[in-house]
């Protein structure tokens, strides 16, 4: 049986850049999540996609980018997801690193890279120049549903995302729609960046919406230098697979040994430029050592195909909910509230939203009593519901209890409302729900 700590089942729900860093199954846990979510698969029904299965892969990748071009845009804005301390969260995550590891080597609490992120004054680059020196940004990673909700967001037309989000949707779009294999798909973490390479042609690299070949990679445009910047100045955090992980602090790695050495072949033929190329500059990317850690991995392999359906994807991972960390996982990053125990998804809700802090009463009952998740039991947090304007019954009596930092209470689901109580069992509200979560009343005190 898999044993996974509150904290981390939490942090699925949350999925901070923070929480990744310290949590690294949850990155590919995000895309799986992705691949179980309905509003991917309903990509392969869209006009555009006609007839990508006989594309050649590359091709493949390249109608997906566009899609994805016209379809989102880059968002980092730190008033979106709220703001915290260096100080809370170190306290939060002492269990699992100890402070000096995690400020030496994540870049909200002081890594700062070569000298190019010296010159650049991190922090002034990010815009926390403007708060304390231990205030720092949530810069939560997004479902494709929060992703998509972006376009009910004032200031936004289109869907956005983070580069973690990014990183998560092309692995889990070049699965599903590309119809690409997952063991070709390796994502990768620097402690200011996520981008993906893919083991296609002679390897294409993703840098947020953009997709980058080796030809481009070297061609000294734009947007090669964009693509170039992470490898160049950081060292490589994560490097996450279908097989596990390796960390660059761990001690143990779970990504099969052979795949990570090919991997690190590929990546670093990839990074060497073309002799016709007008720029020369050899990039060596600084990879997780394999030398100094042990590969060890006791779970089940994923083994998912492009040949399987969404239900039987579901259906094998649910299978595998006792066997694998990230099958575990991958309800608790789909916020399914149908499968999950509640606890997890309160403690991101009442403890990690600080956005929606700000809500009142009122305001949350003049909401439109629409979900930005589909289905019966996928379920929004409240700074989601908050950003966008929308939410379930359910998802509004969350979003009551954050913004009343209630200490104790319950939401009590039954006959197709929702019912949030206080701590002297008074209704507090009350709201038509669609949702069916696996528990009907969650308490907490």
């Amino acid at each position: 049986m898999i044993d996974i700590s509150l904290e981390e089942k939490s942090s699925a729900a949350t999925l901070s850049d923070m929480e990744i860093f310290i949590f690294p199954e949850l990155m590919f846990s995000l895309v799986l999540g992705n691949i179980l979510s309905p509003r991917l698969w309903e990509w392969r029904e869209l006009e555009w996609f006609a007839g990508i299965s006989q594309m050649r892969p590359k091709r493949r990748l390249q109608r997906l980018r566009q899609h994805i071009m016209d379809n989102y845009t880059f968002n980092l804005d730190l008033d979106t997801w709220g703001l915290t301390t260096q100080q809370k969260e170190l306290g939060r995550f002492s269990p699992f690193l100890s402070r000096d590891e995690i400020a030496s080597s994540n870049a909200l609490f002081g890594y700062q890279g070569d000298a190019y992120y010296y010159d650049i004054d991190i922090r002034r680059h990010f815009g926390l120049d403007k708060y304390s020196g231990d205030t720092i940004p949530y810069w939560k990673t997004e479902t494709i549903e929060a992703m998509d909700a972006f376009r009910y967001k004032q200031g936004h037309s289109v869907g956005a995302g983070e580069c973690v989000s990014f990183a998560a949707l092309y692995a889990a779009a070049a699965f599903v729609v590309c119809q690409l294999p997952l063991e070709s798909i390796y994502l990768m973490a620097t402690p200011l960046h996520s981008q993906n390479f893919i083991d296609v042609d002679t390897g294409i690299l993703t840098n947020n919406r953009r997709l980058v070949t080796k030809a481009m990679w070297a061609n000294n445009s734009v947007i090669s230098h964009q693509a170039r910047r992470a490898l160049e100045h950081e060292r490589v955090t994560i490097v996450s697979h279908a097989t596990g992980y390796i960390h660059l602090l761990y001690p143990k790695a779970t990504i099969d040994r052979g795949v990570y050495a090919d991997f690190s072949s590929k990546l670093k033929e990839f990074l060497v430029p073309p002799a016709d190329s007008p720029d020369q500059r050899l990039v060596v990317p600084r990879l997780p050592d394999s030398e100094r850690v042990e590969f060890v991995n006791e779970d089940a392999a994923l083994e998912l195909t492009t040949s399987m359906s969404r239900e039987e994807i579901e259906d094998r991972l649910d299978s595998l909910a006792a066997k694998s960390r990230v099958a575990a996982l991958a309800p608790y990053a789909a916020h399914e509230l149908g499968k999950t125990d509640a606890e997890p998804f309160l403690k991101a809700a009442l403890e990690r939203s600080p956005v929606s802090k700000r809500a009142r009463l009122e305001e949350i009952e003049e909401l439109p009593n629409e979900s930005i998740y589909d289905g019966p039991s996928r379920t929004a947090q409240p700074d989601e519901v908050w950003n966008f304007g929308k939410g379930d019954g359910l998802e509004k009596c969350f979003l009551a209890a954050n913004a009343l930092s209630l200490a104790k209470g319950a939401v009590v689901v039954d006959n197709g409302e929702a019912a949030l109580y206080g701590a002297n069992n008074e209704v507090i509200c009350r709201f038509k729900t669609s949702k069916r979560p696996k528990e009907k009343e969650i308490c907490w005190s």
